[in-house]
């Protein structure tokens, strides 16, 4: 799974980040990553993980790598074009 999505909530003791995109949210383990991943809340970043469901918790995405967007980074472009590779 790749996505790229905002950060709306860190859990420092779990190491999940809840990353929102529109209506969507998901939560990212980033327990592999934390020693040296930094972000701020409400910064757009890339995903790169597998889906994992949880025992009745629904799913999660272990994160194996994760970095912010390019300072250019443009949604309105990028909602367009996955919109299209989804239609396809």
């Amino acid at each position: 799974m790749r996505a790229n999505r905002s950060v709306d909530a860190y859990d420092r003791d779990t190491a999940v980040a809840k990353l929102i995109h529109g209506m969507h949210a998901v939560n990212v383990d980033i327990s592999l990553l934390v020693d040296y991943l930094r972000f701020a809340l409400g910064e757009w970043v890339n995903v790169i993980g597998y889906v994992e469901q949880q025992d009745g918790e629904g799913w999660i995405v272990r994160a194996v790598m994760v970095w912010a967007t390019s300072p250019g980074f443009k949604l309105v472009q990028y909602e367009t074009v996955v919109g299209l590779r989804m239609q396809s």
